[in-house]
């Protein structure tokens, strides 16, 4: 029997964003986001679900047009919430059997999405 693997990679970009009505996220600041993503599928012939350079090509794709933006420009409320399902579907669009998708702030603050 061939068990499904999970393999996963992280990367980050820099944006800032507001809140629109929050009291201290309502103005315009700025974050270094870490972006972690997971993958699963059976193992093939070469010994990998996918290749590791394969994979984080795709998630720098999807991520790269975030980096040193105003991701108010891109998704009307970026939230770490919003902008993990804007991740999540966009690789998910790509083809990818994406399990999980993290995206954090900085070290205390994050949202993730599995599925």
């Amino acid at each position: 029997m061939e068990e499904e693997m999970i393999i996963g990679i992280s990367t980050s970009f820099s944006a800032a964003h507001s809140i629109p009505g929050h009291k201290k996220c309502g103005k315009v600041h700025g974050h270094n986001f870490k972006v972690e993503v997971e993958i699963s599928g059976k193992v093939k012939e070469n010994g990998m679900v996918m290749d590791f350079f394969d994979l984080k090509r795709i998630v720098n794709e999807v991520v790269a047009k975030f980096d040193h933006t105003l991701l108010n420009e891109q998704i009307e409320i970026p939230t770490s919430e919003n902008i993990c399902l804007r991740i999540f579907s966009e690789l998910a669009e790509k083809g990818l059997n994406v399990r999980r998708v993290r995206v954090a702030e900085n070290e205390d603050k994050w949202a993730e999405i599995r599925r």
